[in-house]
């Protein structure tokens, strides 16, 4: 991987806490979507009784596959909380 980026020059060096930062934006991020899916099997298991031993393991099949996805979209969201964009420098 670059030192730095050929376009603007900004160090790829990743500070010591990055990813415990990035862990504390992913909570908010998992405990929305966590609470839609609670919400929706309780939702399927009440009005269409559906049988929790079918839901909770999709339940957790969903949970397991959101994980990467959620990882870099938290990694993404600290990254653009932390850093300061001026935007093209050839445009100036």
């Amino acid at each position: 991987m670059n030192r730095n980026c050929s376009h603007c020059s900004q160090d790829f060096k990743i500070e010591p806490n990055f990813y415990s930062a990035a862990s504390w934006i992913k909570y908010p991020i998992i405990l929305l979507i966590v609470v839609h899916l609670v919400l929706s099997v309780i939702a399927l298991n009440t009005m269409y009784g559906l049988s929790l031993k079918i839901l909770i393991p999709i339940f957790m099949v969903i949970c397991l596959a959101i994980q990467v996805p959620i990882i870099r979209i938290s990694k993404a969201v600290l990254i653009n909380l932390t850093l300061n964009f001026i935007g093209d420098s050839k445009k100036a």
